[in-house]
Order: structure tokens, then sequence, then C-alpha cells
């Protein structure tokens, strides 16, 4: 009987390597878009917060300055009884 030689395998220690790297490199990129998709859901939601908040406070602005305006002021005296103040009642500050 002939003994067979041994071939060399043709999967060598660095091509094993290499496949290790790659696969490695894979599951890295993969990992890093999943970030990117859910850091660009968490920006929108933020954006529309932020949306909501401008017009909040918009409206919150609108609603003081009609609270502020002399002649919601004036009523409001009035309804609370105060009139105006008698010559002699004034007084100026330096």
């Amino acid at each position: 009987m002939a003994v067979k030689k041994k071939q060399p395998s043709q999967w060598s220690w660095p091509n094993s390597c290499l496949l290790v790297v790659m696969v490695g490199m894979i599951f890295y990129c993969s990992w890093i878009n999943n970030k990117i998709v859910t850091r660009g859901y968490r920006l929108n939601e933020l954006r529309q917060a932020e949306k909501q908040l401008i017009e909040e406070q918009d409206k919150l602005e609108a609603e003081l300055a009609t609270l502020k305006s002399p002649r919601n002021l004036a009523r409001l005296a009035r309804r609370l009884g105060l009139k105006e103040p008698r010559p002699g009642q004034k007084m100026v500050l330096p």
C-alpha cells in the first residue's frame, strides 16, 4: 500500500484571522448603522418637541401681552375696586 502524502491545507492561520477580522468589522458596521438610525429617530422626536415648545411659548407670550395691556389692567383694577389716585395722593420718586 502506498502512503498518501498529506497535502497542505489551503485554509491557513492568516486566512482564519482575516475572516474573524472581517466578520468583526461587519458586526461593528451593523452596530454603528443601528446607532445612527436610533439617534436619527431621537433627533426627529426632539425636533418635534422643540416645535411644540416654541408654539406653546408663543401662545404664552401672547397671553402675557394681553394680560399686561393697559386696558386689561384698568378693567381688573375696577373689578377690585381700585380708583385713580387723587391729586394729593400721587408721589413722584426721583
